[in-house]
């Protein structure tokens, strides 16, 4: 693909992507007809099959989107710091979205709840990564990965740098992460979205206090 139809092909699935993001404001996805969303990026529908099978595929190219801005503000936070406080910017940056954009994490967590896989046949070229986040420098190089990715090499980080005990049970420690990742929101979200970055907040230390406390006791 010639690199002015890969442009135009990218601005029209992020036009797509915006406008189901949008409309996640005021409506469930369930709401949504995929005529509107048509509508509202003034494309037809026959060009929105040309890209997406379903309403669905949409929905988790808008993950994908999401996935690579959190990886940007990961692999940001970790050009001068590692371990525990990349995690924690991590679970911030998922907070902000919480509290920017409710129906679109609320959706998020109904993706991620049915398996949230990155789909191999969702490919983000870097032209449509600086479209998408113009504002985000090197957005472009930045790889799209799962959470557990980026959760897990920061924990490893944070055991060698003597953060959290060297006897810390890193799966179970990920699980803990992604649990309270996701409960979090699924108790905040409806009512309240801006509280989620303190409770964050709250948890991780429990958690990191709890980890080592642990360590001491056996």
């Amino acid at each position: 693909m010639s690199e002015l139809r890969t442009r135009k092909a990218a601005r029209t699935r992020l036009a797509l992507a915006r406008a189901l993001s949008t409309a996640l404001v005021d409506h469930t996805f369930s709401e949504i007809r995929i005529k509107g969303i048509c509508a509202d990026a003034e494309v037809s529908e026959a060009t929105f099959f040309n890209y997406f099978g379903r309403k669905q595929d949409l929905m988790a190219y808008l993950a994908h989107l999401w996935l690579l801005e959190l990886g940007w503000h990961v692999q940001s936070a970790a050009a001068s710091e590692r371990g525990l406080a990349v995690i924690e910017r991590l679970f911030l940056q998922v907070a902000n979205t919480c509290e920017r954009k409710p129906g679109v994490f609320r959706e998020l967590l109904v993706w991620i709840a049915r398996g949230g896989n990155l789909d191999p046949d969702i490919n983000l070229a870097p032209v449509e990564k600086q479209l998408a986040f113009p504002d985000l420098e090197g957005i472009a190089d930045t790889p799209v990965k799962g959470i557990d990715v980026w959760l897990l090499s920061h924990l490893e980080a944070a055991v060698s740098d003597a953060e959290l005990p060297p006897n810390t049970h890193i799966p179970l420690m990920l699980t803990s992460l992604l649990t309270l990742m996701l409960g979090v929101p699924m108790t905040l979200l409806s009512h309240n979205p801006q509280r989620v970055a303190g409770s964050y907040r709250q948890q991780l230390a429990l958690l990191w206090s709890g980890a080592r406390a642990a360590s001491v006791g056996s």
